[in-house]
């Protein structure tokens, strides 16, 4: 490549950010920014541009507008808002470089790289970015997700001048938004007046949007911290509240809770949380937390993450409103911490499973640097392990990888979701999770009435299922819509708002299917799948004539079916001879009615609470608990199965942008699930339930053994076992009201482990 002569570029580039703008040669450039497209190869007249344009294309789409919403008759803003770098991206499948023309001196290199593009849903780009000696590797699961890069390079040449080069080397693809580059005298202005409104407008909204939002104020913080004398002389305060506590970014802490001993007790084989706050008086630098090893926990089997605040709606399809709430435990690695900003750190502990029974001590470590803090830490491993109950079934909504996997275009991004729904599927194993709903998309019957049925993607998720030991039945998501679509040319729209008598047709089709289906299940060897036809059908004569129909047909096929639906709900009563399972939000009917209608017709309750999901609120952590452990226990349901695992509409990591709220479970680059505080209520409450059902069965062998002392101890176990049930003030959802206090769950917890032990001993 020529070098270019330093006079023929001084005027145009001297004290000049460098600002290119990726994209096609139709798409919007931001103002100031020269557009680059695939084209643009490098020369010395233009100054910038690729050093070679193979392998190189480009992507665009803009979402700035409101879309109509056709099923639900109204506008919703779209997936993200994108603005004219965001919107249009260049991509590359093979090694490249973008060169740019600098005058000497220190530059500031910044790079964008994302796409808006929904055609890359199935798509990991992971490549590597390289300026100077300095190199970053970008990982991004498909659109709506940006990241940015930045650099210091120097261009030393006094004489002549090379150009400065962003070398991009791709695993998969590579794709880049922009690329910047400013000398450090011009730093305060482009940050101010380019960089800081760019990653507004990218990672919230655009501000014309943002001035439509009102944000709620925080919960009363409580009486001002009086800190101590060491507290102002190391810079911070350090506290603990029960992980069923929501703590802001500005809670005060009681006096009780200042320099805290963290204490918790767990059986071999449980994973347990505690957690201390670190309250800064003033910027703290470079903190860091360390653990040290607990008895038999070793410090490599106890996680460190942070909550992290997020802005959230109230509810997840709420617009213009919004409020600070504690949400994602992220990895905690290092960093600094703002003053005045709580920064919750959640130390999950899991006991190995031959640990032996014992109180055990040791520390976790809080250092900056302007001080250091150790935080004493006790744990008490008891002499049982939990059992699961197998008459029951914790299951979850999933969007599964796989079906991203067997879409994706190169080995890398098959890869990537392979691994993905590994991780994912390990991940729910280690929170009692072990079971999940899937879909099954069948086309419509060719004209000979034929189903070209391709069987590799469900096979692939059911090969995952066994590897787990995930329990069945499966309750499988089928294409309704699509027969409908055939035979009426139109769609039913949400909650079937608008549908229609089907013909006689459509019904003899639906059970054709479904017999299709079942005899390659049964061929197969996999577990019994319970059809699911409609997802929440609405209460209308129309929608509740066409699900008597659809079910009808279904069980014409010989099947079980699955309805999610309330059947408390009198305008559903023409369904009840057709459903096999009810699959309610609230724990709905009562207790008494569930089981005589079960024993009765041998109709399964299955609940999905997306009131402590995140749907809603993402606060209610001791809803969760209570939902997932004592109120499941209370409510003689059979399954749990919230809606959803995760669910990304935009940008995962934005709540405010898209239709709906993203949440639940975010994932790392690299596909590793990242918990939100509810998903570990969760399991708390999975193992409440396994302390209840340990005891029920501890309880049962004593009375089996015949043994006076075991007979007396099983007596007041079971006593003991009908305070709590009495002490459950049942409710059909869970939420923030009427809940027991924080400690009382553990309390609660401790009285049957006792009971358990007392068993145990007398038995003997």
């Amino acid at each position: 490549m020529r070098i270019l002569p330093l006079l023929a570029l001084v005027a145009s580039a001297h004290a000049t950010p460098l600002l290119y703008d990726m994209g096609t040669p139709k798409s919007e450039v931001w103002s100031g920014f020269t557009k680059v497209t695939p084209g643009s190869v490098f020369s010395e007249q233009a100054g910038f541009g690729w050093q070679t344009k193979d392998g190189l294309a480009a992507s665009a789409r803009a979402y700035r507008e409101p879309v109509e919403n056709k099923s639900r008759g109204h506008e919703e803003p779209p997936p993200i808002w994108t603005n004219p770098i965001t919107e249009a991206a260049v991509v590359g499948s093979g090694t490249n470089a973008f060169l740019l023309a600098a005058p000497p001196g220190d530059y500031n290199v910044y790079v964008v790289c994302g796409t808006s593009d929904s055609k890359y849903r199935a798509q990991y780009f992971d490549f590597t970015v390289a300026v100077g000696g300095q190199k970053q590797r970008v990982q991004i699961e498909g659109p709506c997700q940006y990241r940015v890069l930045r650099f210091h390079a120097t261009v030393r040449n006094t004489e002549r001048l090379f150009p400065l080069a962003v070398r991009l080397d791709p695993n998969s693809k590579w794709i880049v938004n922009a690329v910047l580059a400013w000398t450090d005298a011009d730093a305060a202005r482009v940050e101010k007046d380019i960089i800081a409104p760019f990653e507004e407008w990218t990672f919230r909204m655009p501000p014309a949007e943002w001035a439509k939002w009102k944000q709620d104020p925080e919960p009363p913080a409580g009486p001002l911290l009086q800190p101590q004398a060491a507290d102002e002389q190391r810079g911070f305060a350090v506290w603990s509240r029960h992980y069923l506590e929501c703590v802001y970014p500005h809670t005060n802490p009681r006096a009780e809770e200042l320099n805290p001993e963290l204490r918790a007790f767990a059986t071999p084989g449980e994973y347990e949380p505690v957690n201390f706050i670190v309250r800064p008086l003033r910027d703290l630098a470079h903190a860091q937390v360390s653990v040290s090893a607990i008895g038999p926990v070793p410090a490599e089997n106890i996680s460190v993450r942070r909550v992290r605040y997020m802005l959230a709606r109230p509810n997840y399809t709420v617009l213009h409103r919004c409020r600070v709430v504690p949400d994602v435990l992220e990895r905690f690695e290092g960093g600094n911490l703002k003053a005045d900003e709580n920064a919750r750190f959640w130390l999950t502990l899991r006991v190995p499973e031959n640990a032996p029974a014992g109180e055990y001590t040791g520390h976790v470590t809080f250092t900056c640097d302007s001080g250091k803090v150790v935080v004493p830490v006790k744990l008490r491993v008891l002499p049982f392990k939990l059992r699961d109950d197998p008459s029951k079934i914790f299951g979850i909504y999933y969007h599964h990888p796989l079906s991203q996997m067997v879409q994706a275009k190169d080995a890398v991004s098959r890869d990537y979701f392979r691994r993905k729904a590994e991780l994912e599927h390990a991940d729910m194993i280690a929170h009692g999770t072990r079971n999940v709903v899937l879909d099954f998309w069948c086309a419509p019957a060719d004209k000979d009435g034929r189903f070209d049925i391709k069987w590799d993607t469900l096979a692939a998720q059911l090969e995952l299922w066994k590897k787990n030991g995930f329990t069945g039945p499966v309750a499988l998501e089928i294409n309704t819509g699509g027969v409908y679509e055939k035979y009426t040319h139109e769609r039913f729209g949400s909650h079937m708002h608008s549908v229609k008598d089907p013909p006689g047709e459509f019904c003899r089709e639906m059970t054709a299917m479904v017999r299709a289906i079942e005899a390659g299940r049964k061929e197969r060897g996999w577990p019994e799948f319970l059809y699911y036809p409609i997802d929440e059908p609405g209460t209308d004569p129309a929608s509740v004539n066409f699900m008597v129909k659809v079910l009808q047909a279904c069980k014409a096929a010989g099947v079980r079916t699955y309805v999610t639906a309330d059947p408390t709900h009198e305008p559903f009563a023409p369904l009840r001879p057709w459903v096999d399972i009810w699959c309610t939000q609230p724990f709905a009917p009562d207790r008494a009615t569930l089981l005589a209608d079960s024993q009765a017709r041998h109709v399964e309750y299955w609940c999905y609470p997306n009131h402590v999901n995140g749907e809603n609120d993402h606060t209610p952590v001791a809803g969760a608990r209570m939902t997932y452990g004592f109120g499941f226990w209370r409510s003689g349901f059979r399954t749990l199965i919230p809606w959803i695992y995760q669910a990304n509409v935009g940008d995962p990591w934005n709540y405010l942008d898209g239709s709906s709220m993203d949440f639940f479970n975010r994932s790392e680059p690299d596909g590793t699930p990242v918990p939100v505080a509810m998903w570990e209520a969760y399991r708390e409450g999975y193992d409440d339930y396994r302390y209840v059902y340990t005891l029920e069965q501890a309880i049962a062998a004593a009375r089996q053994s015949g043994k006076p002392a075991a007979l007396a101890a099983a007596a007041q176990a079971e006593r003991e076992l009908k305070f709590v049930w009495d002490a459950i003030r049942v409710q059909e959802k869970y939420k923030h009201d009427d809940l027991w206090s924080p400690a009382e769950f553990d309390v609660y917890r401790w009285l049957i482990a006792r009971q358990i032990m007392t068993i145990a001993e007398a038995s003997r």
